[in-house]
């Protein structure tokens, strides 16, 4: 039993079941009291009836008061039982043998011939000269059944009882079932197992919406471990370049001599800001993911934000042998941080030069779109493959497969994260040919 009480799920059953038996025990309660007030009510109105009839005959005397009392208890189903005592105490009529009782109702002993002493009901009326009334009723047959409605009150309990006992065996053990389900998935899980997942029934109750809960955060555990060995191997592999090449002119620095070490001096501070960039990105997306920025985000006018950064950029992509042109900006007023929102609309005109080919067109614009804002940057190029437009938004991830390109892969991870910190999304799109890149924001509140 220890070991069973032990169990949340059997306490809470085995709770759950007592508290029934505690239902069914104050509703047995109630109905006895309410029973026996019904009946013994009844058993007074039926002594007052017996009173009533007696007086309303008049009292001529004693006399003829025994009389009457004679001819009622002589009738057929008579129930009540009559005495009438003397001022000194005597019983002078009726067959009641009982001490003289008290005047008004009081509960009395009287000598039953064939069981002795029974209690009784009994109404005591003053009578002239001192003489007294009293007509009284048996109450064994209240007794009785008194006595019988807590034999089946009793009998009602102790099945409620066992009956509950019954089910809180079997309810604890479905609760603990499915309860060490979860923790036999969770520590599979914490063991190890990626792949350990909760059983989901279908039936849509608390459990399973649990289970299901459980298996989504496990997903997205999974999901971030294996993004985080994927980080770590892509770190360690971008980080051994610039480290080998740093360390190499480090060396070579050494040995040098005269204007050579000066070129050489140049070099290693701009490996060394390579690197400083690399980590000030990865701090940059944390800081954007915990969300503390949004403290301090006021409104913002996107489209002259957006022509602005249409003429800064004119002219670098026109060294770069690209067209960029601006498309029709229109005023859409957003909530959050201008310099991250440029950051962002930066980084997606940087990535359209680089990865479009000689005299392609680059547009860029934004607009209103009735509950949000859209700040598109749009090419011609070879675009990005389907498949590939949400893997591209990772960290470290760069198409080409051989890293050889310029960069860490980290542009576009760190446009989503801007765009989500401002509560909304970058959206890719194919363009046939060429790429869509949009940041979608809320609208300011009006």
């Amino acid at each position: 039993m220890k070991r069973l009480l032990a169990s949340a799920a059997y306490r809470i059953a085995f709770a759950a079941s007592l508290g029934f038996a505690l239902a069914v025990l104050g509703i047995g309660a109630m109905s006895y009291i309410a029973v026996h007030n019904a009946f013994s009510t009844q058993l007074d109105e039926t002594i007052d009836e017996g009173v009533t009839a007696l007086m309303d005959e008049g009292f001529e005397g004693i006399p003829a008061l025994a009389e009457s009392i004679d001819q009622r208890e002589r009738m057929v189903g008579n129930s009540l039982d009559y005495a009438v005592f003397d001022p000194h105490g005597r019983r002078v009529a009726g067959n009641l043998e009982t001490p003289m009782p008290a005047a008004g109702w009081s509960r009395i002993e009287f000598t039953d011939p064939e069981e002795g002493l029974d209690p009784a009901r009994a109404k005591t009326t003053m009578l002239p000269n001192g003489y007294r009334l009293v007509v009284a009723a048996d109450l064994e047959p209240v007794e009785a059944i008194d006595q019988r409605l807590l034999i089946v009150f009793c009998l009602g309990f102790v099945a409620a009882l066992v009956i509950g006992s019954g089910i809180a065996f079997i309810l604890g053990g479905y609760l603990k079932k499915r309860l060490t389900q979860v923790e036999t998935v969770a520590s599979a899980f914490a063991g190890g197992d990626r792949m350990a997942r909760a059983e989901v029934t279908g039936r849509g109750d608390e459990f399973d919406r649990s289970a299901a809960a459980l298996n989504a955060m496990l997903d997205r555990i999974a999901a971030l471990v294996a993004n985080l060995k994927q980080v770590t191997s892509d770190l360690a592999h971008d980080m051994r370049t610039p480290l080998a090449r740093l360390r190499s002119e480090l060396e070579a620095l050494h040995r040098a001599q005269g204007p050579e070490r000066e070129a050489m001096i140049g070099n290693a501070l701009d490996r060394t800001d390579d690197i400083l960039a690399l980590f000030g990105a990865i701090l940059r997306i944390a800081e954007l993911e915990e969300g503390e920025l949004r403290k301090h985000f006021a409104p913002v006018a996107l489209g002259p934000l957006v022509a602005d950064l249409a003429d800064m950029h004119v002219a670098l992509a026109e060294d770069s042998g690209r067209v960029l042109e601006e498309a029709v900006c229109k005023d859409c007023r957003v909530v959050g941080d201008r310099e991250l929102i440029s950051q962002a609309v930066i980084n997606l005109i940087e990535n359209a030069v680089r990865h479009t080919p000689d005299r392609a067109h680059i547009l860029i614009g934004a607009r209103d779109e009735g509950d949000t804002c859209r700040v598109f940057v749009s090419d011609n190029g070879p675009g990005i493959a389907e498949d590939d437009r949400d893997r591209v938004t990772e960290r470290f991830v760069r198409l080409d497969s051989a890293r050889s390109s310029a960069g860490h892969g980290l542009g576009l991870s760190l446009v989503k994260a801007i765009a989500e910190a401002h509560g909304g999304r970058l959206e890719l799109r194919d363009r046939a040919p060429g790429l869509d890149a949009s940041l979608i924001f809320p609208k300011e509140p009006t």
